[in-house]
């Protein structure tokens, strides 16, 4: 199962030990499997928008990364516009580069007034 994952060469009396591409594919899906938006204490009172439009070339991806937004407990706007209460730069950071999308395919906007919000803080019990 491992040997697909990781090299292991022995140099004299030392041994290297690194992951190979297959491998270096697997970790990227843990990562992402395992990724997790922490919940501060106190909001700081900021909204998270990812906003994205991504080609219908990559309608897998797209599909799979509205996904593990859901699933990160992001909240629709709009079909392309989800948004979250917490910091999360380096998750979507990761989702980014992990899908391969670029910064013109996906943003992540931070704002302070985002109009009427009562209602979302609600969803979420803010």
């Amino acid at each position: 199962m491992y040997n697909c994952c990781i090299n292991i060469k022995k140099n004299n009396h030392q041994i290297y030990i690194n992951l190979t591409e297959e491998g270096k594919k697997r970790a990227g899906w843990l990562q992402v499997d395992c990724l997790r938006i922490k919940e501060p204490r106190k909001w700081d009172g900021m909204w998270r928008m990812v906003m994205f439009d991504i080609s219908r070339l990559k309608n897998i991806y797209r599909e799979a990364f509205r996904g593990k937004l859901k699933e990160l407990g992001f909240f629709p706007l709009q079909k392309s516009i989800w948004i979250h209460p917490f910091d999360c730069q380096d998750e979507i950071g990761l989702l980014r580069e992990f899908f391969g999308f670029s910064e013109k395919e996906m943003r992540l906007a931070v704002a302070q007034n985002i109009g009427r919000d009562d209602w979302l803080k609600k969803v979420f019990r803010l």
